[in-house]
């Protein structure tokens, strides 16, 4: 008896410690908000469109994320109509991902180790940033996808559909652990992973398809052609900047191949689908493609739950390397990922890794706003070229420690 209630004493304080970092963590992160007040509310223009004139998105208009991507900031908007709402709402999302990814890495190394790598995620400029000044899906498809993972290293079928749907749902890129995932399981595992797939997308999807289902389907679909931003393949094709002006205003209100009838797209806009270089999408495409079967088929040979989880997360990681679209929201699930593959270093080796990684989306994110406070400029070149280089050192450390 009196070692349950030593037991129960140690977890009580165990949770009580962590309670109090994460209460920390909020406050810090609040009063970086109170302290910068970013025009948040700018980026929900098009909510202010949509409700000023009472129209329904994917009825209406069409809005740049699927429905769980984009409905709980038009709520909060329409509820609240300020950025505090909103802030927060990101905060208790950025705090579930904290929980979910210390529990995954908790699973699968040290405790100690799990706390310094989930606090290098919590400190990560852009996950700040995000959370205090963006309204988009980001940190809710990272939650997502994190603990998709987390349900793939367990080999739960009904976790890693259920997680992956809502990912879909709320952006998605999720969607793509499904391969790993289906070529991991077996038998009635593989049924239960599909039918509750489906099951979650039908449903949450049924209302705006029964309205008008091309509204609906085509979010997904102008979602998954865009053109190069940002990316290797991008730069290739001539492009240096942030996706362009047209992104996502006349996006929204009508249908590509309706406006490209009477504009021709430049290789800034988003409705530029036809590049300079076609031959590139099917090089990307290829590459995509080629990888995320091989490691998916790796992780079906794996034993072991960590390396079923790196095999997994380098599946996931391809998809986004050899994508044509990139942004510096898009290096949130890039760097847990990366975590998550090079669990084997040295804390200290990976860690340093990280802020590498972490110096060159900062540098990324400079792109979009230029300038540093040093008055140092760097071209998207510089940013590219060395994600690319870093990352090709991070699987080549990677593929020795695997053998």
């Amino acid at each position: 008896m009196s070692s349950l209630k030593h037991f129960s004493r140690l977890m009580k304080s165990i949770i009580l410690k962590y309670l109090l970092m994460l209460i920390t963590y909020d406050t810090l992160i609040i009063f970086l908000f109170l302290m910068f007040r970013p025009n948040i509310l700018g980026w929900l223009f098009d909510d202010k469109f949509v409700t000023d004139n009472g129209l329904f998105y994917y009825v209406d208009f069409r809005p740049g994320y699927p429905p769980l991507g984009k409905l709980p900031y038009t709520y909060l908007y329409k509820a609240f109509g300020n950025a505090e709402s909103i802030v927060l709402y990101n905060l208790a999302v950025a705090d579930l991902t904290l929980i979910i990814l210390y529990k995954l890495l908790k699973e699968l190394t040290s405790r100690r180790k799990a706390v310094v790598l989930t606090l290098t995620v919590a400190f990560h400029p852009i996950l700040i940033w995000s959370t205090i000044s963006n309204p988009h899906a980001d940190n809710l498809a990272l939650f997502w996808l994190i603990l998709a993972i987390y349900y793939i290293k367990a080999k739960n079928p009904l976790g890693v559909g259920l997680s992956a749907a809502l990912g879909f749902l709320t952006k998605i890129y999720n969607a793509i652990l499904m391969i790993p995932a289906f070529i991991l399981f077996r038998g009635w595992e593989r049924v239960i992973l599909v039918s509750s797939f489906l099951t979650i997308i039908i449903f949450v999807s049924a209302p705006y398809l029964s309205l008008d289902p091309l509204m609906y389907v085509t979010t997904y679909l102008h979602h998954s052609s865009r053109g190069p931003s940002e990316s290797i393949f991008a730069l290739l094709d001539g492009y240096y900047s942030h996706t362009g002006f047209l992104h996502p205003t006349f996006e929204a209100m009508i249908y590509a191949w309706q406006f490209n009838a009477i504009y021709t797209p430049s290789n800034i806009d988003h409705f530029n689908y036809t590049w300079n270089y076609p031959q590139l999408r099917y090089i990307s495409f290829t590459l995509q493609i080629f990888f995320l079967l091989l490691f998916s088929i790796f992780s079906n040979k794996m034993l072991h739950k960590i390396e079923i989880t790196k095999t997994a997360s380098l599946a996931m990681l391809s998809y986004l390397v050899f994508s044509p679209f990139w942004n510096p929201l898009i290096f949130l699930p890039t760097f847990v990922l990366i975590i998550l593959i090079t669990l084997d270093m040295k804390t200290v080796y990976q860690v340093s890794t990280l802020i590498c990684f972490m110096t060159i989306d900062l540098i990324h994110l400079a792109t979009w706003f230029p300038g540093t406070p040093l008055g140092v400029h760097f071209g998207l070149l510089v940013v590219t070229a060395s994600r690319a280089l870093l990352i090709t050192i991070v699987l080549y450390m990677t593929a020795k420690i695997m053998g």
